[in-house]
């Protein structure tokens, strides 16, 4: 089965450096570690099968729980592209509307 083209919107690319920023002030290992694991799983998971998450909260997304950390990476699939839209705390709640899905 062939791959999809992964792409990192602007927010979900914001997200992933204030977890880096947010854990780094007490364990710059640990935000290097989750952050490298959020873009390793995505790419991994994602890009060969782009259907591997489940249905997302917001009506047309898409949810991948990141293994071994506290995130949950929301996306996109329109055709052989996966936009990557935000990066999620699993205990974060998505308001209806809160994301906008183009």
């Amino acid at each position: 089965m062939p791959g999809v083209d992964v792409v990192w919107e602007p927010e979900a690319e914001a997200d992933l450096d204030s977890i880096l920023e947010y854990i780094a002030k007490d364990n710059i290992e640990a935000a290097i570690y989750v952050t490298n694991e959020i873009y390793q799983q995505v790419s991994m998971m994602l890009a060969p099968v782009s259907r591997r998450g489940k249905r997302g909260r917001v009506a047309g997304t898409m949810e991948l729980v990141i293994l071994r950390t506290s995130y949950i990476a929301v996306y996109v699939k329109k055709g052989a592209l996966l936009r990557i839209i935000k990066i999620l705390h699993g205990s974060e709640v998505l308001r209806f509307g809160a994301l906008k899905v183009r």
